[in-house]
């Protein structure tokens, strides 16, 4: 294979993961026969909100329409060029190229720059989604994280990714009403990791709303705090910061108003949920993974029609764990939705807990309730309390009668 056969392979992969790939045209095919395709036609395209390249093959009068991903989409094309067709045009953001392959299998390639296009993702088949994030206009978050090109477009093989910041962001935004109209808002993000979510709320609180922010994400990783403390330092960023710590030894000497714990795994969610409500933090997001606690205690003939499947046993125990959470959280003065955070294919973890600290106090009756749900619910399953249980005892915030802080519960 020569340079340029190799070359134009490399710029079809390139420019398909790198977000600029506008079309592709395969034509002049090696052989003709009736039943071969004369054209192929690629071009990206929306799909419930995904990414993909449609291939459109031209067999006569005849037309075909496959979708691929972008790693799918190199391989097909690659497969093609040279093999079953003699030419092949690639459009990118800013560059024409045109590869030749003659009788031989020889390929020559020129390049004819174009003008610099904004055109990022046509919504073919659907309606396009108004992100709250844009992809199209450079982000500097994203750029640096590797989310972004520098021209502003998504990266294809990280739409997924910049779905689900989205998502996050909209939800951020769907309880600002319930965070200090004035000031600062003072947010905790335990189990950081990457960050791409930590920098998306600082993103949308201080350059989309102008709000001043306080934000601390905390990771056990020294590496990866490191990263993005550096990040911060190269974007200039005010009122956000990274420090190494264990989510169960955190304290803060001032006022939370947002606590965030996205995929903290097993009991240090429930860590994180505590230390929130001893806040009495306003908003509490978080997204369990991991979910071992439960399912390792649980009998396994208490309940053997999802006991004797291991899939279902685990998964059995990590919706119950969530319910148990979500009541105790009601318990203590929030009120209480387990959501979907992104679409089940995007990710298994996708179930988010959003719990809103109530402007007024539970009610007898509804402590009562709550109470009588859990304890029905622990004694049938046949299980002591869990750690969130014995976290916000053992930091006297559960009541365990339905008249105890009726009166005097904390108000926002």
């Amino acid at each position: 294979m020569n340079s340029d056969a190799e070359k134009i392979y490399q710029l079809l992969d390139d420019s398909l993961q790198d977000g600029s790939f506008r079309k592709a045209i395969l034509s002049r095919p090696v052989q003709k026969s009736a039943e071969s395709p004369t054209r192929i036609d690629a071009r990206p395209v929306m799909i419930k909100d995904q990414l993909k390249f449609q291939l459109t093959y031209r067999t006569g009068t005849q037309e075909t329409h496959r979708n691929f991903d972008a790693a799918e989409t190199a391989e097909e094309l690659q497969k093609s060029a040279g093999t079953v067709f003699r030419d092949v045009l690639l459009q990118t953001a800013t560059e024409e190229w045109m590869a030749r392959y003659n009788r031989k299998g020889t390929c020559s390639l020129k390049k004819t720059p174009r003008a610099s296009d904004d055109a990022g993702v046509p919504p073919d088949h659907n309606r396009s989604r108004q992100y709250l994030i844009p992809d199209g206009t450079a982000c500097p978050f994203l750029i640096a994280t590797g989310i972004m090109s520098k021209n502003g477009h998504v990266v294809a093989k990280h739409s997924r990714k910049f779905r689900q910041i989205n998502r996050y962001v909209e939800f951020i935004r769907d309880v600002v009403d319930q965070l200090p109209a004035e000031g600062p808002i003072r947010v905790i993000d335990f189990g950081c990791g990457n960050s791409y979510l930590t920098f998306a709320a600082h993103y949308f609180l201080t350059q989309i709303l102008q709000r001043e922010v306080a934000i601390t994400g905390l990771d056990r990783r020294p590496d990866v705090v490191a990263t993005c403390n550096r990040i911060v330092a190269d974007l200039n960023l005010a009122g956000i910061s990274f420090e190494v710590g264990d989510i169960a030894g955190y304290q803060s000497d001032q006022q939370v108003h947002l606590a965030i714990s996205l995929h903290a795994c097993d009991t240090a969610t429930d860590d994180a949920l505590a230390s929130a409500v001893a806040w009495q933090a306003n908003v509490i997001f978080a997204v369990p993974c991991c979910q071992h606690e439960l399912a390792a205690i649980l009998e396994k003939d208490q309940q053997p029609l999802f006991s004797k499947h291991g899939i279902l046993h685990e998964k059995f125990a990590s919706l119950a764990t969530d319910a148990i959470r979500a009541n105790l959280l009601s318990s203590v003065g929030y009120d209480t939705q387990v959501v979907e955070f992104i679409d089940m294919e995007h990710t298994a973890k996708n179930l988010l807990i959003r719990a809103i600290r109530r402007r007024k106090p539970i009610t007898p009756q509804d402590l009562q309730d709550n109470l009588t749900q859990r304890l029905g619910f622990s004694k049938q399953l046949g299980v002591p309390s869990l750690r969130l249980q014995q976290k916000l005892d053992e930091f006297g915030l559960l009541p365990t009668k339905p008249t105890q802080f009726a009166n005097d519960a904390p108000t926002m």
